[in-house]
């Protein structure tokens, strides 16, 4: 590009951007936008790059006046996309409800599967869902978890994805959810910065992944039936387990700094900490593993 192109350039961008912004400062100042949507602009970075990337294109293709006026147009109406964006666009700060429930039906077993990043979830296990599967109340900000059960498998997936580009946008998911303990679970969550609580003590537990970056776990287990593995990976996780007075448990955590206490007997190390009790078959088969593990195992189910 020449540099009297560049300046034309110039010309045309910078006045494009006082436009945009006192267009959106005239909808904020009569209402018709709220300053909290003024986040969604961190969503459109991505439309930056493709102006400038068009805008080459049609320099290198149309040179001359026509170039200068398709540059024009493409900036305009990006900034008019940008404000309709603004304007239009699901409110990433609004909180917004979500229940779900189904029925047993012929399940005679089930899976769970969560999904949902940063998250607050309760899971609780009960004999009085009057015939429903689950029941699951979510509150959420940004995109619309999805609800999802395939009854050819039984497998319950509770997910939220990023529907957009906002990776600065903070996003809530706070999930309580009940599933009933007339039938055996297997549990699996994936997620990144997260609190969950388990109360799984009326619930026949197959096995239990929880892969996370940094969480803390506080999981009250019900009576085994044979060897049931729990396995929990992550970064820097904080996990209590509750197991009914006489049930069998091993407990294993690996990493980088660890912490174990199991029944009132504490250690720390750099590496790999280990602790049992019973040979019964009935028994937990706890790993736990990250860059920073704190681990407790005891009898003492808390109060609910």
């Amino acid at each position: 590009m020449s540099m009297a192109g560049m300046r034309r350039y110039r010309s045309f961008f910078w006045p494009a951007v006082l436009i945009l912004i006192g267009i959106l400062a005239l909808l904020v100042n009569a209402g018709v936008v709220s300053t909290d949507r003024l986040s969604l602009l961190a969503d459109l970075w991505p439309l930056v790059l493709i102006v400038i990337g068009l805008e080459l294109l049609i320099r290198r293709g149309l040179p001359g006046q026509a170039g200068d006026v398709a540059a024009v147009l493409i900036v305009l109406l990006a900034a008019g996309g940008a404000v309709a964006y603004i304007a239009l666009a699901p409110n990433p700060s609004a909180t917004n409800q979500l229940d779900s429930s189904e029925t047993v039906g012929s399940l005679d077993h089930a899976s769970l599967e969560l999904d949902a990043g940063a998250a607050t979830i309760t899971v609780v296990g009960s004999s009085s869902l009057d015939g429903d599967l689950f029941r699951a109340h979510i509150t959420y900000s940004g995109t619309k978890p999805h609800v999802s059960l395939d009854r050819s498998s039984g497998r319950l997936q509770i997910s939220q994805g990023n529907g957009s580009f906002g990776v600065f946008n903070a996003r809530r998911f706070t999930l309580d959810l009940q599933i009933s303990s007339s039938i055996p679970w297997t549990i699996t969550s994936n997620g990144g910065a997260a609190t969950e609580t388990y109360n799984l003590a009326g619930v026949p537990l197959k096995s239990m992944a929880i892969n996370t970056g940094a969480s803390r776990e506080d999981i009250t287990l019900g009576k085994p039936s044979g060897a049931v593995p729990i396995t929990i990976n992550g970064g820097a996780v904080t996990v209590h387990l509750h197991r009914p007075p006489g049930a069998a448990a091993s407990v294993n955590v690996s990493g980088g700094a660890v912490s174990l206490e199991f029944d009132g007997h504490q250690n720390h190390a750099i590496g790999t900490l280990q602790e049992s009790t019973g040979t019964e078959t009935d028994t937990y088969r706890v790993d736990v593993s990250g860059g920073a593990c704190t681990v407790t195992m005891d009898v003492a189910a808390p109060s609910v």
